[in-house]
């Protein structure tokens, strides 16, 4: 059976250098370079022999919370492309190894919606990974319907992550998307919702205390490994059933 970690962090050092140029990003890229997360062979070996050591078959790539968000929609897009063809690179390179959700050039929903298509149906990734808000604006927002719709048509995956500095208990407690029942949802972060936002709503699950609030709340069918890499590289927990993400996932 196949193993794989959802939630695994991918910063590579043309993204980190763009975000720096544009002084973008909810995150700041301070102290992230040549720690476990970037693109340096070193890194991508390390990343490797983790893989190895927790027995991960896949890592699911991700860029939140280091998001190419931006008011500006040409710079949006220019740094969602630059992380989005790094993703590609390293599944030409490993493909066995990794998939990718991509980055997205937002607040633009219809900019978004496009960059989706892109990576999906040319890259061939799975879906995409956002922050739970947007420069300060909730998924609720009218101006992200043209995402939601784009992802809700395809079936794809999207990975929420907690923006970073948020309270993490309500970070999803206004988001309802009931009305995209094909959304391949999962949720990240130490406190999981307190309901289930989609038919499809899974939980990413990486230490204790949320395998146990998930647990209670979703039980076992809708709990996914993941790591939520570099920060976290050691063995899983062995309640969470290994073939939930293969099912989602469609490997």
């Amino acid at each position: 059976m196949t193993r794989v970690d959802v939630h695994a962090h991918y910063f590579p050092e043309l993204y980190l250098d763009m975000l720096d140029e544009l002084h973008g990003s909810p995150a700041t890229t301070t102290g992230l370079r040549g720690e476990g997360g970037g693109s340096t062979p070193p890194e991508i070996a390390a990343r490797l022999a983790a893989m190895d050591a927790a027995g991960v078959d896949v890592q699911v790539l991700s860029a939140p919370p280091l998001t190419p968000y931006f008011d500006d929609s040409v710079q949006a897009l220019g740094a969602a492309r630059v992380a989005n063809a790094a993703y590609a690179d390293l599944i030409r390179a490993h493909p066995t190894r990794f998939r990718a959700l991509a980055a997205l050039p937002l607040p633009n929903g219809l900019a978004a919606g496009d960059e989706l298509g892109y990576a999906v149906d040319e890259l061939g990734f799975l879906g995409a990974a956002v922050t739970t808000t947007v420069l300060g604006r909730p998924l609720s927002d009218p101006e992200f319907v043209p995402l939601l719709d784009a992802l809700e048509r395809r079936g794809a995956v999207l990975l929420l992550h907690p923006t970073g500095g948020e309270d993490s208990p309500r970070a999803y407690e206004w988001l309802d998307l009931a009305p995209y029942p094909n959304i391949r949802l999962i949720t990240t972060g130490s406190t999981p919702p307190d309901r289930p936002l989609n038919p499809f709503h899974h939980h990413a699950v990486a230490d204790a205390e949320s395998l146990r609030r998930a647990a209670v709340t979703f039980g076992p069918e809708r709990l996914l490994l993941g790591s939520g890499y570099p920060y976290r590289t050691g063995e899983f927990d062995a309640l969470v059933p290994e073939g939930n993400a293969a099912e989602l996932l469609r490997f």
